[in-house]
């Protein structure tokens, strides 16, 4: 279905480091947690060294990572979530899916099962795009006819706008998967992303994200992994910069139109997915949400 054109910087550094988490998951553990069999082609230079010599990964996870190794089961975690939720769409009957921030998921390949009833829509910067199409046809993964990406800067213009230059039906129900993306926008920019689905999507679309819980909430035996985190990814450019307290992000999204479907809070994450194992533990200071568009209108008047 091919693409629409904005030119945006550079590729995103932090899509490359999650591709290369997925990929380091895919390879360790036993079973994983969450399948992506292709997340190891979308890993070039360093990351790739990294996740393909076991010596290397392991002594970058004792010595460089050892501080932030710990955040990373939210990726996977996250991807489990948001495509169990999918499935289950699937079955009632959606057949638009948009993944916001799209970076190197591999969904567009790994999934035909599922593809073959939806239309996907990736949207994100076109630089990050540009970069990930070249990754799959170095590997050989062709991209199917019914993938659109939407080349777009959501810092500069609203998701509904966004997907008005595509053939984006926006009467019928849509699946929007904003996962690893509202952490490092402003406040405004997640609510007006929220909005935008809300009051011009149709009702019984729905959205997933993560989010990062106050700081001042996290758990004391977490407080280091937090702080490390957030410094490695500001140090490289793209700094934590929202946050929500859990027990009252249910009222906001209500007050942005949403009614609350699936909501794990951090600290609830870890048991729903981690009980049966003993080597994993989740960062208990990000959530995931899931709410679904209400039929009532909603006031763009809520940004603030």
């Amino acid at each position: 279905m091919g693409s629409t054109n904005i030119t945006v910087s550079n590729p995103s550094k932090t899509a490359e480091m999650a591709a290369a988490v997925r990929a380091l998951h895919q390879r360790r553990a036993q079973p994983p947690l969450f399948e992506d069999p292709h997340a190891l082609a979308m890993c070039r230079g360093f990351w790739r060294r990294v996740v393909a010599n076991n010596w290397l990964a392991n002594l970058m996870m004792g010595t460089v990572l050892s501080t932030t190794s710990g955040i990373m089961p939210v990726v996977y975690t996250r991807a489990r979530f948001g495509e169990d939720l999918l499935e289950a769409a699937v079955k009632e009957g959606l057949d638009q899916y948009v993944i916001v921030g799209a970076g190197y998921d591999t969904f567009s390949v790994r999934r035909p099962d599922l593809m073959d009833k939806l239309t996907l829509y990736e949207v994100d910067q076109a630089a990050t795009q540009q970069s990930k199409r070249e990754r799959l046809k170095a590997a050989g993964l062709t991209e199917p006819r019914n993938l659109c990406y939407v080349a777009a800067d959501l810092n500069q213009e609203q998701l509904h706008e966004v997907l008005a230059r595509v053939n984006f039906d926006k009467t019928r129900p849509a699946l929007f998967s904003w996962f690893g993306v509202t952490y490092y926008l402003e406040m405004a920019s997640i609510k007006e992303t929220l909005i935008s689905i809300a009051s011009h999507m149709a009702p019984g679309s729905a959205v997933m994200f993560d989010y990062l819980a106050d700081p001042r909430l996290t758990p004391c035996g977490f407080i280091r992994m937090q702080e490390a985190s957030a410094n490695f990814v500001a140090r490289r450019g793209e700094p934590w910069l929202s946050s929500f307290v859990p027990d009252e992000l249910p009222g906001v999204l209500d007050e942005l139109g949403y009614a609350t479907a699936n909501h794990l809070k951090p600290q609830e994450v870890g048991p729903r997915y981690f009980s049966k194992t003993d080597d994993m533990t989740y960062p208990a200071f990000i959530g995931l949400y899931h709410g679904i568009v209400r039929q009532a209108e909603n006031s763009e008047s809520q940004i603030s």
